[in-house]
Order: C-alpha cells, then structure tokens, then sequence
C-alpha cells in the first residue's frame, strides 16, 4: 500500500537527512569524506516596521552523509 501523502515525504526525508548526518559524524575517523560538505543560506535580514521588527534567515551543511540519507528516505518512501 502506497501513501501518496507529500506530509511523509517530507517528514521521511528530513529524518533521514538528520540520521545521515549523525552516522557521519559518528564515522568520520573511518571515512572523512561522509563530512565534506557545503553550507547554503543567507544571513539575518532584518524588517523593522516600528510597531514590530521581524528578523528572517536561513542557513544549511549539506553533506555527503546527508545526502546519503536522503536519497534512502525517498527510496524508503517508495517502497512504502
């Protein structure tokens, strides 16, 4: 039985990012490369209004264990 449901997607994939991530950490004296990685975002951009100031960001490290992780939660998914 397939769920369709793009909510266990996104759950599934985000868990197996974080997964990845921890397993290469937890492995990086036997295999450095599960670290190497990139970091995307942008700084903080502040919005301020007067009444209330709004401060919007984002940053991500993607790496190799992450995205290891993330190509096995969408072929979980899959096979759900």
């Amino acid at each position: 039985m397939r769920k369709s449901n793009s909510i266990y997607l996104i759950l599934l994939m985000l868990t197996s990012v974080i997964i990845g991530t921890i397993l290469g950490k937890a492995f990086s004296n036997m295999l450095p490369i599960l670290n190497y990685g990139e970091g995307i975002g942008f700084g903080p951009a502040t919005l301020d209004l007067n009444i209330f100031t709004i401060t919007f960001g984002f940053s991500a490290n993607l790496t190799v264990a992450g995205i290891i992780g993330l190509i096995a939660g969408i072929i979980i998914y899959r096979k759900l």
